[in-house]
């Protein structure tokens, strides 16, 4: 059994590397026409999804509304005081807890500024500070060059990196209409 490791070998001559690069082409055209069949089979089997979910979805929703204030009424009965919810019909009834949040009554910063002096309250805060790297590359040879070197900043040079990618123009085998 021949493996694509195995099939294709170094190109030797220009023409050899054109041709490997006819089917590198080629081979990408082909992906690509099957990630677009397969988002379109995707799309289509999600919209036909949703179109059967959407009258089940509202009808639970109906319902779950109608339970609602009848669990309100019902449910200490049913599941007693220790516990909130209970399992009936196949379902699970009843209530928990919502998620604990801030509220923030008056001016955000005001309240800051007040807790900074606070000194118990420092703990509350959280105060950032992080290098802007795209800013300092941009004066890393500038005037304070030595400085930043001196507290440990430095420019590595990008290295030269191998890439090879189909493109789509006219006479290339990519360009040609499927």
């Amino acid at each position: 059994m021949t493996t694509a490791e195995t099939k294709y070998k170094v190109p030797r001559t220009l023409a050899d590397a054109t041709a490997m690069l006819e089917r590198l082409a080629a081979l990408s055209a082909s992906i690509a026409q099957s990630e677009a069949r397969r988002n379109k089979a995707i799309a289509e089997a999600n919209a036909e999804a949703d179109k059967a979910q959407d009258p089940l979805l509202a009808e639970r929703k109906a319902i779950a509304q109608k339970l609602a204030p009848w669990w309100k009424r019902a449910g200490t009965k049913l599941a007693g005081d220790s516990r909130k919810s209970i399992e009936l019909g196949g379902c699970m009834i009843g209530t928990r807890k919502g998620k604990d949040t801030l509220s923030v009554a008056g001016d955000q910063k005001a309240i800051v500024t007040k807790l900074k002096g606070l000194r118990w309250a420092k703990k509350l805060l959280r105060v950032t500070t992080n290098l802007d790297k795209p800013a300092i590359l941009k004066v890393i040879d500038g005037p304070h060059a030595a400085e930043l070197k001196e507290v440990g900043l430095s420019k590595d040079l990008g290295q030269d990196e191998f890439f090879v990618a189909a493109v789509e123009q006219g006479g290339t085998i990519a360009g040609r209409e499927a």
